[in-house]
């Protein structure tokens, strides 16, 4: 949103006095109690923004106006609301908070075969009636009945979901059933609804400032502010707006054309103009021309009209609000309009609150209608003080409701006296209390009383004293008054412990109550065994963190026991120390493969650790199983110089490769007088028989051969020569064999060397 520009001048508009609207003596049918309360300073009820006629108190201080709990304004000038108690006597300024009513008006209840009824001031339960057993006491219809309840038929008793015995003769609490209150109690579905609110909680819908009924199950409207953005539902108040009509303009000294935001909260930028002249909040535009002299138009709270020059705009008259500005103008007059209603000011129109608006011009309605005529006082909902054909007693006249439900009227002739008026029904009888009831002395409340016998009063001495108040309050029902009637202790007051149900069954810690009547939570732990951890905590603190932290997730796995060779799992209840094993593996690489393929039973071995194998490059390497008896992690024991020494080795059982029997390429005599050239084989596993050579010592000659074949040997020694057939053979030089010298049949002489001659008979050749 655009930085609004400063207006000019001082042109801020006068709001509502700091002291709020003062209140009007008819307010005083609107203050809470009875007939005979008497308002001692002038009051409008409910929770619209009001001051009492004292305007002097301590910032920051509390107090009660009725039913009403105030809080003084910071600049201690006023007593501000801060939320509405259920009743007079449950407003508590010494906590600065309403108590949380103990019933609802008129509620009944049974307290074993007692029926019941909440007082008017909702703290406290009146006996209506004793029925013949427990089980004919119907908190539903609030009656003694004439027949027992059926086994497992259900009713709210109070705030109570109760079930009907088996035997008939009484109504017990069911699992979970003792509920926020009666109205969250609901046989039906045979639950406790969830509170929507607390006591003392705010809430805007909208632009409506609501604070939490005394039920815990809706919203009650405080005030209706003048905009969403002014409801702030964390101090409970309406906020003043910096504006009071929505989309109205204005123009600064600069020339900055502005306008009201929806929520009433800024003046916003909408264009900046040439001049002020040329700047026309009527119409919300910047013009190509300035002002027309004589012509008005308002800025903000200030009616300004154009100068005789065109140049600017002068100030004529201030209006307490930019709204009673925008009327003047509208109205062609220069005075400002004076105020319809005063700032914070309330009426009531057939039963519909009003309060004046932001800018001063009319009343617009104050939250929704009320239930009666009569319960809208000054601009405000006054709660009812009862509910129709509600009865009680003023001092000793029976009364019941009015129409209006503004109080009680007499109805009939007044009792013999005031103790003998029943302020729960409304109707006379002759006696104070019921013989054998019990209550805790309001003085002492841990003092357990007993109602004396003549019913006209309390015995002043306990037949018991409880070890807290609130345990005396759950020992009312008990049948004898005397030194066992106290109930005992539930726990001992900041001990913890592991409770809840359902799904939270075990798992909510909590510590004892300082009434030591039960438990207050004070974390839901991960587990119900986290929780039990939790309790040796020391020393033990109910925070939001109380709870011991899991050790493990659910998914978790890892390898332990002896060897590491166990597989187990993160427990359900998140301890690793208590981990489930799931498998036992052979071995520990076993285990760890198993545990990283998710698997929650062991793999089996695909070596046994005797196995030995060729593979690798040319399948030469010599693997052995490894102790993990995972093959794909063999053990390297060596690169053979060929797969066979390799397999010879696999074969062997030996972990250790064969060494080869000859090089690659290597050549040898042997066989029977050495004759035989052997080449290595390629597998390096010994000699093959390539030829047999002439002699030994052509064998040897022909050592060194690059192929094997045939004819690897060397066919003749150097210079060797013969006569073959009349012919002379010489060795070649390469000695592959001989080259032939055809002697032409002249004959051959191997002494000569050669071929002899036709004449000379020998050839010299």
């Amino acid at each position: 949103m655009p930085v609004a520009s400063a207006p000019r001048g001082n042109r801020t508009s006068p709001g509502a006095s700091a002291g709020g609207p003062k209140l009007r003596a008819s307010a005083l049918g609107a203050c809470l109690g009875a007939l005979a309360l008497l308002c001692l300073a002038r009051c409008q009820t409910w929770l619209g923004d009001f001051t009492l006629e004292s305007t002097s108190c301590k910032s920051g201080a509390v107090q009660c106006f009725g039913n009403v709990l105030q809080a003084c304004s910071s600049d201690g000038t006023a007593w501000k609301n801060r939320t509405v108690c259920a009743s007079e006597k449950l407003c508590d300024p010494a906590l600065g908070m309403c108590l949380p009513p103990l019933c609802a008006t008129g509620e009944r209840r049974c307290k074993d075969a007692e029926l019941q009824v909440c007082n008017a001031t909702r703290d406290a339960w009146e006996r209506l009636d004793t029925c013949a057993t427990a089980g004919r006491c119907s908190a539903e219809s609030g009656s003694c009945t004439d027949q027992p309840c059926q086994p497992g038929e259900l009713q709210c008793n109070g705030s109570e979901l109760q079930s009907c015995s088996g035997d008939q003769s009484s109504w017990d609490l069911v699992r979970d059933g003792q509920c926020e209150s009666a109205a969250l109690c609901n046989k039906d579905k045979g639950l406790c609804e969830k509170p929507i609110c607390q006591l003392g909680d705010f809430n805007c819908a909208s632009a409506e400032l609501q604070t939490c009924n005394a039920t815990l199950n809706g919203w009650t409207t405080v005030q209706s502010c003048d905009s969403d953005a002014l409801c702030d539902k964390e101090s409970g108040t309406c906020g003043a707006g910096q504006c009071t009509i929505a989309g109205e303009f204005r123009c600064t000294d600069t020339g900055a054309l502005e306008s009201c935001t929806d929520d009433l909260t800024a003046w916003a930028l909408v264009e900046s103009c040439q001049s002020a002249a040329h700047c026309d909040a009527v119409n919300g535009v910047c013009t190509d021309a300035p002002c027309t002299a004589g012509n008005y138009q308002c800025n903000g709270a200030t009616l300004d009209v154009c100068n005789a020059d065109t140049g600017g705009w002068d100030p004529v008259a201030t209006c307490q609000t930019d709204g009673l500005c925008q009327a003047t103008r509208s109205a062609n007059e220069t005075a400002c309009r004076p105020p319809l209603c005063k700032a914070g000011e309330t009426r009531c129109v057939d039963g519909q609150p009003q309060i004046c608006n932001a800018g001063l011009t009319e009343f617009r309605a104050n939250g929704p209608a009320c239930a009666t005529v009569e319960l809208c006082v000054d601009g405000a909902c006054a709660p009812p003080v009862c509910a129709p054909n509600d009865r009680r007693c003023t001092s000793a006249q029976p009364a019941i409701c009015n129409p209006g439900r503004t109080g009680f009227v007499a109805d009939g002739m007044p009792c013999a006296s005031v103790a003998l008026c029943n302020q729960s029904t409304g109707t006379c009888g002759d006696q104070k209390c019921v013989a054998g009831q019990l209550r805790c002395d309001p003085q002492n409340p841990t003092h357990l009383q007993r109602c004396k016998d003549d019913l006209t009063d309390w015995e002043p001495e306990p037949c018991d004293i409880c070890a807290t108040s609130e345990l005396c309050s759950g020992s009312l029902g008990a049948t004898t008054c005397d030194a066992t009637s106290c109930a005992e202790p539930v726990c001992d007051a900041g001990a913890p412990h592991c409770g809840g149900s359902g799904a939270d069954d075990g798992k909510i810690l909590e510590t004892c109550s300082p009434g030591r009547t039960g438990y207050t939570p004070c974390q839901t732990c991960v587990t119900k065994e986290l929780c039990v951890v939790s309790l040796d905590t020391k020393p033990f603190s109910c925070t939001a963190s109380a709870c011991t932290p899991p050790s493990c997730n659910p998914t978790d796995r890892w390898c332990g026991g002896s060897g590491n060779t166990t597989l187990y799992q993160c427990p359900q209840s998140r301890i690793n120390s208590k981990a489930d094993a799931l498998d036992s593996c052979e071995t520990n690489g076993l285990c760890e493969l198993t545990r990283q393929e998710g698997e929650t039973t062991c793999e089996e071995p695909t070596c046994s650790l005797s196995d030995l194998w060729c593979g690798g490059n040319g399948n030469t390497t010599l693997y052995q199983c490894p102790a993990s008896r995972i093959n794909t992690q063999a053990v390297n024991l060596g690169t053979c110089a060929s797969n066979a020494l390799c397999e010879i080795s696999h074969q062997a059982r030996k972990t250790t490769c064969e060494p080869p029997k000859c090089s690659t390429g290597a050549t040898q005599c042997g066989g029977t007088g050495n004759l035989t050239l052997q080449m290595c084989r390629t597998d390096r596993t010994g000699f093959m028989d390539c030829d047999t050579c002439g002699s030994a010592q052509l064998c040897t000659d022909s050592l060194g051969a690059t192929t094997c074949n045939s004819s690897a040997c060397l066919a003749c020694t150097t210079g060797e020569a013969h006569c073959v057939g009349g012919n002379y053979q010489t060795c070649r030089t390469n000695r592959s064999g001989f080259d032939v010298t055809d002697c032409m049949g002249n004959g051959c002489d191997e002494t000569l060397g050669g071929c002899l001659m036709p004449d000379a008979g020998v050839d010299g050749g």
